[in-house]
């Protein structure tokens, strides 16, 4: 098999060219061109004549001067006579895992290219193939060939082994990652294994198994990786799922941003699904999932959440009866126990506590507490840097360590007593990594003993309470906070707020969402967020005072660690990240001053962009009802239209499973009517929440039964200090600030006249 160069043309013209002038031996090929007695023979096909196309018709045949490729003869060597050529121009090693490759190719396929090769004295010497010739050797050191294995090797003149080095080496194009993975396929569909293919490519089986994945692509979206139009990561992403009319969707979806990202793509494509390193799914188990009938989405290109569970409905049922079942158990000890899946450390404000008593300690233990801490005063007093050992500093490492060990074992040795069953409770939930946990010894407002039952009737003391907050007779019980006397005079929104039952963890979620709501529009808003910045920058410069600024200048994020939970998956939160993920951030990744000098050459709609999305980045939190709270970020509210309903609606979840029945009542009296609000009053608390999610959702029509004028109400109504608009800026306190005062009185310079006007 003739192997010789096919690239590079110009190079061997101009190589022939000066044969004369080299004075080297003509090769068959270059005599052929001479014809007999030096005559010109007719050019073979494939040679390029050395001529000035315009001028063709006036030069004589005989003038002629032709060139064509050179020859080189092709010959079966012996492996033992081949060795690597001092001219062959690849001086750096490929990876140890690129020559398994080649290797496991060959030994499965056999040698596919010709070695090229020139004679020096016995041996011959490889300028083109040396990998191919290192495979060739472990083959015959591995006993799978013989030392003397003939090998088809193209011989060419030594002068010419750096030019075909060069050529080989350098005038190549690799094979396009969507044409591998196509290869791939076909040899699966022709039968081979994922281990043949593996074995005969020398990779593993996982890597088989990924490429394989990405030809699951659809062709369309192939097409687009192809032209350059889409990354290889974004190829990854959407291996998600096999169907091709979802990943075609999802690209739909996600290429109106800026630039598609391949997270927006994973996103999409498993915003209905359970991260398999989810709680949920580590306390189920994914093979219990699997069994139940749920389907599964591997991602073989993720280090992190490699699986994700497409059935959440099926993945919290299995949860829910797993947790119940635990819940059960421990209902053979306390007096009552809950299953829930969700709960956070405010879940348990309103229920008092009992606690766990020391028992009695182990005296066996007692007695060698006293014996190691008697020795290790006794090490302690005679120690002396000069004489110390290394016995006894490893005898006092012995010592402390077992002290530290029965300490942990005594303060494990504490126990529930019989009263506390009786009158406490626990919860069973889950834990962040996956497993159950039971929050116990909760005891409930109605199962608190009353005064008359725990206080003698002598003592004419009305207090429930003693100073922290224990009820003084029976169990000792932790009261709620609820319950326990209030430390602080409470302002008129605190009491309003306490009326309704909102507890501080719902009033800080409401605030976040409000929050994330505003941030979302004023991300969106360039000419708002520029006069927002511009503003709080002008108070800090001419020295007014910063109190009630509505951006943070430090550019800090609010804190809404807490309200994480609840601010996934909302409009809002959707809304930030097709902002985010259209943001133009290549330049970022440039080294100073080159990133700047990029930069400035953005258009300036993407400067406006980034600038918006930063500014409301440092955007502070606030309901408008809040003590202290600052009209300027109403102000901003307004100004953007920000329309918090159609983004958030109470849900039995997020707001009437948390607040106190009487304000639901009320507050379905006041927009549906008294008879709606009777007719639910016998009903248990969950079903009233449910009852008012579905009066109260953007669909109350059809979810409630509600005539079209009351569905208009309920569908907009918000709690209070949710909306922007003036009915909520006014019943905003003023900034305690006096130059808040004067910036928003009518004719204040200060603000920017949007703000003015809306203040």
């Amino acid at each position: 098999m003739q192997n010789a160069p096919t690239a590079g043309l110009d190079r061997w013209s101009v190589y022939v060219a000066g044969a004369a002038k080299r004075k080297r031996k003509a090769s068959p090929g270059c005599r052929a061109l001479k014809g007999e007695r030096g005559s010109p023979g007719p050019a073979p096909k494939g040679s390029f004549p050395m001529t000035n196309p315009k001028s063709r018709s006036a030069i004589k045949p005989k003038a002629a001067v032709t060139t064509a490729l050179p020859e080189a003869e092709s010959q079966m060597v012996p492996l033992n006579k081949l060795v690597l050529s001092p001219k062959n121009v690849r001086k750096t090693s490929a990876t140890e895992a690129e020559d398994a490759e080649l290797y496991a190719s060959i030994k499965e396929t056999g040698l596919k290219q010709n070695l090229i090769v020139h004679k020096m004295g016995a041996k011959f010497h490889v300028h083109a193939g040396g990998r191919r010739l290192a495979a060739l050797n472990k083959l015959a050191e591995d006993k799978i060939i013989k030392p003397d294995h003939p090998v088809s090797c193209s011989v060419e003149e030594s002068d010419q082994a750096e030019d075909t080095s060069a050529a080989e080496n350098m005038v190549r194009v690799a094979m396009h990652g969507a044409d591998q993975f196509g290869a791939f396929a076909a040899l699966r569909k022709k039968g081979r294994t994922e281990d043949q293919i593996a074995k005969q490519f020398g990779i593993t089986n996982d890597l088989v198994r990924r490429r394989l994945k990405l030809a699951s692509v659809a062709p369309d979206l192939m097409q687009l990786f192809r032209d350059g139009e889409m990354s290889l990561d974004c190829v990854m992403a959407f291996t998600l799922t096999d169907d091709h009319a979802r990943q075609v969707e999802a690209w739909e979806a996600v290429k109106q941003h800026y630039s598609p990202s391949p997270h927006s793509i994973r996103n999409h494509l498993t915003q209905k699904s359970y991260s398999g390193s989810s709680k949920l799914a580590l306390f189920v188990g994914i093979d219990a999932y699997k069994e139940a009938g749920g389907s599964v989405i591997e991602d073989l290109f993720s280090e992190r959440d490699a699986m994700h569970l497409e059935d959440p409905n099926l993945l919290e049922s299995l949860a829910q009866d797993k947790l119940q079942g635990l819940a059960d158990e421990a209902a053979k000890i306390w007096k009552w126990t809950e299953a829930h899946l969700e709960t956070d450390y405010d879940s348990f404000r309103p229920y008092g506590r009992v606690y766990p008593k020391p028992l009695d300690p182990d005296p066996d233990l007692a007695t060698e507490l006293a014996t190691l801490q008697e020795r290790q005063d006794a090490l302690e007093s005679n120690y002396d840097e000069a004489t110390w050992t290394e016995e006894q500093q490893a005898e006092e490492d012995r010592i402390w360590n077992r002290i530290r060990e029965i300490e942990t074992i005594e303060e494990a040795n504490v126990a529930y007593t019989d009263d506390d069953y009786r009158i406490a409770g626990c919860v069973v939930t889950i834990s962040h990594n996956g497993e159950p946990r039971l929050e116990t010894g909760l005891v409930r407002p109605e199962d608190i003993p009353r005064p008359a039952e725990t206080i003698a009737a002598d003592d004419g003391d009305s207090e429930t309470s003693d100073e922290d907050g224990c009820i003084p007779a029976g169990p000792a019980i932790e009261l709620p906070a609820t319950m326990r006397r209030p430390d602080m005079p409470v302002d008129a929104t605190t009491a309003a707020r306490k009326a309704q039952g909102i507890p501080q963890s719902l009033a800080d979620d409401l605030r976040a969402t409000r929050h994330q709501i505003l941030r979302a529009h004023l991300a969106a808003d360039y000419s708002a967020a520029y006069d927002a910045m511009l503003y709080t920058m002008a108070r800090g410069v001419f020295g007014r005072s910063g109190i009630g600024a509505p951006l943070d200048v430090s550019l800090r994020p609010a804190m809404t660690t807490g309200s994480r939970e609840v601010l996934k998956d909302t409009v809002a939160a959707r809304m930030l990240d097709a902002l985010n993920d259209g943001l133009n951030l290549a330049w970022m990744e440039a080294k100073a001053p080159k990133d700047i000098e990029q930069l400035l050459a953005l258009p300036e709609r993407d400067k406006q962009a980034i600038f918006a999305w930063c500014a409301a980045y440092a955007l502070n939190q606030q309901l408008a009802n809040d003590t202290g709270a600052t009209v300027v970020i109403e102000a901003i509210g307004s100004r953007l239209n920000v329309d918090v309903a159609a983004c958030w609606r109470p849900t039995a979840d997020s707001y009437w499973g948390r607040v106190k029945k009487d304000h639901a009542f009320e507050t379905a009296k006041a927009l549906i009517d008294d008879r709606w609000a009777d007719d639910k009053s016998g009903l248990r608390k969950a079903e009233i929440a449910k009852s008012m999610e579905q009066a109260f959702c953007d669909t109350p029509q059809e979810a409630a039964g509600l005539t079209a004028e009351t569905a208009t109400k309920t569908s907009r109504w918000l709690p209070d200090g949710m909306a922007f608009g003036e009915a909520e800026t006014d019943h905003a306190t003023p900034d305690s600030d006096e130059d808040d005062a004067k910036a928003t009185s009518a004719g204040s310079d200060a603000l920017p006249a949007f703000m003015t006007d809306a203040a």
